[in-house]
């Protein structure tokens, strides 16, 4: 799961609406001061996913004071898939108003996922991060400042610490109180069987004789015998009855076949009428031939007249438009020439036309462009005024400038040397107080060493001693241990027996030596766990002392290297700064007030300077400009004459022409005259076209009245041919069948009727086979017996006897089976309930034993021992990747131990490890932690509370560095830290600001 946008309103510190983007984010600090809201948002994404808090605490817990609404927004991804959750409370009555939905984004857009109820969207979101709740506060927060302590602790505080962080405090007990539980149910099953093999009757056991057994094998041979009598009597009766039937049957089949017989008359009419109709349908095609040359005759006859009719019609309309056509020619040759002679004398108008409007076109032009000049001219004197009173202000600002510029000086080459060693004299200054504060820190290290060492020799002699107390009491205790199993022996044998420990005879009781008491061995057992308590804790002392010795030798050493170097660097910061002020005496604050006077003067003189050269140059730019304008001016004012006098010109010669045109046209415009002419030849034109389409139009369906005339008088004289030749086969084919062309067609019928006869034809001869079969097969069945009820009678008489005795031995026979089915059962169930009552006794033990452990610590100690070795082998694969290979973690004789490889596999224990190594060892343990509690879910994102309250520059270092490789590794790592120079190391923080209003939410070192 990687986070992508997480927006949270009115959620604890969180008054008003914050957004958090995650997407850009690799590793980052999530800094600010206590109770900003550094943990809230982490509260904000479980709340988001899961509707609660790590915390246990109910959403109005968490509502922002004074607001009404609660609301989280969580946009993540899993797998390539981008979801977003969204849940919200409004607080505006007693009860909250709950609104929750999630969705899934598909081709681009956001769309509901699942059902939108609060249950059905925790589930689904426990299957798509693949964890639930309680895993994901474990396997997300990597708790890295518990890890710290984690290493440093002693055994019983590191199991206590892992417990913790696995969950195991709550797992034991509540697996205790279930195998309990699980315990007294078993119990109450075992008794409750238990009682029921006490209420089991055995007394049908003695049921189970050999008399029952033997009349049971007899009843059984009897009801073979009397199945037997009883299936010939029912065999008999079965023949008897079946007589009777064959006998009934015979009759119907008799009486069905008389009144067939009787239909013979009509059937044989209805074949003469069918065979009638088949003969009338072979002569249908050609009667349908008969038919459709009659209606073609009829037609074509009609044709033939309908197209005479049209021929005329047409003709006469010919004729009427050939006279038009021959009157619209004569009039166009009369106009035509008319026409000519018009359009002759307005070609020379029209050139004379030409020539008056381009002149006019080009007066037009020449006034605009006076116009032009006229406005260019004013323009231009306007620029020339304007250049005298810019070139006037300049000159003005120059004196301004060359007054100002005489009250300052540059700052020159002292100014200069000054500026050179400023950054010494910071770094200096910078040095001084580190050499300061490394000195205060080596006299701290060494009268703590002292302190130590003190503490050292006090620690050895007092393991010593306790070590001492606890060999002499285990030595009593082991002499008391050894009297109570002699005396134990020595009760069990007997004068002459061997003995087991010395192989010898045992004599005489009076003979064997006489033992000491043993009565206080439980005073000796209690007083030999105080000793090794005591010498224990003597140990653990032993052992935080030496640590803490050998870290405080570690760090006089270090110190002490390190203060070396930064005398020597202050040393030579010193030379560089003698160097450059030639001179040995020399002061930091006199210098850098020395520097900002000489800074400020020759920051005002450098301005001054180039506010004069800026002010020369545009003293010249106006002179120049004012020259241009001057000169600009005259031009205008020479292209405003010449246009003036293009003007007159043009206006003239318009004149002329007008004065020609008018003298041709008349009054009329020669435009109006073209007009009139294009009219009066279009008007001509369209008479001549029109009238040729109306005659060539008239011609055209005359001559096609024409062929339509022939084509009907052709098509007649084939159809009377053919309805000749076909009115004779007509007759021929009625003569051959003796047939009327009124009897054939009075013989047409419809084919569904045809069926219909044939049909009933069909079925009649069908039954009359079937009917005449079924007399004849009854006949045959029957042959010369015959019965009566009588008879009958007698036979069921006989088997309801026989059956009466069947049934008698078959019940008595039943009971007899049942009695020993039960007493069968009865034992079968008493062994499967011991079978059962077995079972749940051996389940319960194990319950017990189970419960018992779990109450103890060593069930406890296996589980958390196994786990941690587990633990231990991941989290040095972690190491190994974040320190490049170097370190692996070891976990030997209850203790941790760190190989380093690039030191040929030396081990050493994690006590004498640096902060940055420190941290690298506890975020490997939080980073396997988290990998196993996620059961392989894969992690896009990890949140680690590094839990430093400060941190050296070394160390910060390192931690930095690892965090950085740590994001490498394709996830999103957010460190809350309460160091902020953690966070400016990593260079991306979202910091957490505190305001009265609510906390805000300021992400900085993003790149673009």
């Amino acid at each position: 799961m990687r986070p992508l946008e997480l927006t949270l309103e009115g959620f604890t510190s969180f008054r008003n609406q914050t957004k958090i983007n995650f997407e850009k984010l690799e590793v980052f600090a999530i800094t600010g001061p206590t109770g900003a809201g550094k943990s809230s948002l982490l509260d904000a994404m479980t709340l988001a996913l899961y509707g609660k808090v790590a915390r246990k605490t109910q959403p109005k817990e968490l509502l922002s004071q004074g607001s009404l609404k609660l609301q989280v927004s969580f946009r993540f991804l899993v797998n390539e898939t981008e979801f977003l959750v969204f849940r919200s409370w409004l607080y505006r009555t007693r009860t909250s108003q709950l609104t929750f939905k999630l969705e899934k984004r598909i081709n681009g857009e956001f769309q509901p996922f699942g059902e939108q109820k609060e249950a059905e969207i925790n589930a689904v979101i426990e299957k798509v991060l693949g964890m639930n709740f309680e895993t994901f506060t474990k396997v997300i927060l990597l708790p890295q400042g518990q890890f710290d302590e984690f290493l440093k602790g002693k055994s019983t505080e590191r199991r206590q610490i892992l417990s913790n962080l696995v969950g195991y405090e709550k797992i034991f007990p509540d697996m205790c109180t279930q195998a309990g539980k699980q315990a007294n149910f078993l119990e109450g099953e075992c008794n409750v069987i238990q009682e029921q093999l006490k209420n089991l009757d055995f007394s049908l056991d003695l049921e189970l004789n050999s008399q029952r057994r033997d009349r049971s094998e007899f009843l059984s041979q009897e009801l073979l015998r009397l199945h037997e009598a009883v299936t010939k009597a029912q065999t008999g009766l079965a023949a008897e009855k079946e007589l009777l039937q064959h006998l009934k049957a015979l009759a119907d089949w008799q009486e069905q076949l008389e009144e067939l017989n009787k239909q013979a008359i009509n059937i044989s009419k209805l074949k003469q009428q069918l065979e009638q109709a088949r003969v009338g349908d072979r002569l249908s095609a050609i009667w349908t031939s008969v038919n459709l040359a009659r209606n073609q005759y009829d037609k074509t006859h009609a044709d033939v007249e309908i197209a005479a009719k049209a021929l005329i019609e047409k003709q006469s309309a010919f004729k009427i438009q050939e006279d038009k056509f021959n009157q619209a020619q004569a009039y166009h040759t009369e106009i035509a020439p008319q026409l000519k002679q018009r359009e002759e004398a307005l070609t020379t108008a029209k050139i004379y036309e030409q020539q008056r409007r381009q002149i006019n076109n080009e007066v037009k032009r020449v006034e605009e462009v006076l116009a032009d000049k006229v406005k260019l001219l004013t323009e231009a004197d306007k620029a020339v005024k304007k250049a005298e009173a810019e070139l006037m202000q300049k000159n003005q600002i120059l004196t301004r400038v060359n007054n100002e510029m005489s009250l300052y000086s540059s700052g020159g080459e002292r100014l200069e040397q000054l500026n050179q060693v400023t950054p010494l004299l910071i770094k200096w200054e910078g040095v001084q107080k580190q050499v300061e504060s490394d000195r205060t820190k080596l006299q701290q290290i060494t009268q703590e060493l002292i302190t130590t060492e003190s503490d050292y020799l006090s620690a050895i002699l007092n393991f010593q001693k306790s070590e001492a107390e606890c060999e002499q009491s285990r030595v009593e205790l082991d002499t008391a241990r050894q009297n109570n199993y002699a005396a134990a022996l020595r009760a069990l044998l007997h004068t002459n027996d061997d003995c087991p420990v010395c192989g010898g005879v045992c004599p005489e009781a009076h003979l064997l030596p006489q033992l000491e008491s043993s009565d206080n061995i439980e005073t000796l057992e209690k007083r030999d766990r105080a000793a090794e308590q005591i010498r224990q804790k003597a140990a653990d002392t032993k052992t935080k002392v030496e640590t803490i010795r050998d870290n405080l030798k570690k760090q006089e050493i270090e110190c002490r290297q390190i203060l070396a170097k930064k005398e020597a660097d202050l040393k030579a910061e010193t030379q560089q700064i003698i160097v450059i002020l030639k001179t040995d005496k020399w002061k930091v604050k006199v210098l850098e007030q020395e520097r900002q006077a000489l800074h400020e003067s020759d920051a005002k003189y450098q301005q001054c300077l180039r506010n004069k050269e800026k002010t020369v140059t545009e003293v010249q730019v106006s002179e120049q400009n004012l020259k241009s304008a001057t000169s600009n001016l005259s031009d205008k004012q020479t292209q405003h004459q010449d246009a003036a006098h293009e003007v007159e010109r043009q206006k003239t010669q318009l004149q002329e022409i007008s004065d020609k045109l008018s003298k041709l046209t008349g009054s009329e415009s020669y435009d109006h005259l073209f007009q009139k002419l294009e009219r009066d030849k279009q008007e001509l034109e369209h008479r001549i076209q029109h009238q040729t389409h109306n005659y060539q139009t008239a011609r055209d369906e005359f001559r096609q009245a024409q062929q339509s005339d022939v084509k009907a008088r052709k098509d007649f004289d084939l159809a009377s041919t053919e309805k000749q030749h076909l009115e004779t086969e007509w007759q021929t084919s009625l003569l051959s069948v003796n047939f009327t062309e009124k009897i054939f067609q009075q013989s047409k019928v419809d084919p569904e009727l045809q069926n219909q006869w044939q049909q009933k034809i069909e079925d009649y001869k069908t039954n009359k086979i079937e009917l005449q079969t079924n007399v004849q097969r009854e006949t045959d069945a029957i042959g010369d017996r015959t019965t009566k009820a009588e008879i009958i009678a007698q036979y069921e008489k006989i088997v309801a006897d026989a059956g009466e005795k069947y049934k008698q031995a078959q019940d008595e026979y039943n009971d007899l089976k049942l009695v020993i089915a039960k007493a069968e059962e009865q034992q079968e169930q008493v062994e499967k309930l011991q079978a059962q009552l077995s079972s749940k006794q051996q389940e319960l033990g194990i319950y017990k034993i189970l419960s018992k452990e779990l109450r103890s610590d060593r069930f406890q100690d296996y589980i958390l021992q196994h786990f941690e070795r587990e633990l231990v082998e991941q989290a040095t694969v972690f190491l190994l990747e974040l320190t490049e290979q170097r370190y692996a973690l070891k976990y030997e004789k209850k203790d941790y131990k760190v190989e380093d490889n690039w030191s040929g596999g030396e081990s050493r224990r994690v006590q004498t490890l640096s902060g940055g190594e420190t941290f690298a060892t506890s975020l490997s343990l939080a980073l396997a932690l988290s990998e196993k509690l996620s059961r392989g879910a894969k992690l896009g994102s990890l949140f680690i509370d590094e839990g430093f309250g400060t941190l050296d520059a070394e160390t910060l270092q390192s931690v930095s560095n690892i965090l950085l490789s740590l994001g490498k590794q394709e996830r999103l790592v957010g460190v809350i830290t309460h160091v902020p120079a953690l966070g400016e190391e990593l260079g991306t923080q979202i910091k957490v600001e505190k305001f009265l209003e609510g906390s805000r939410i300021v992400v900085t070192g993003i790149s673009a």
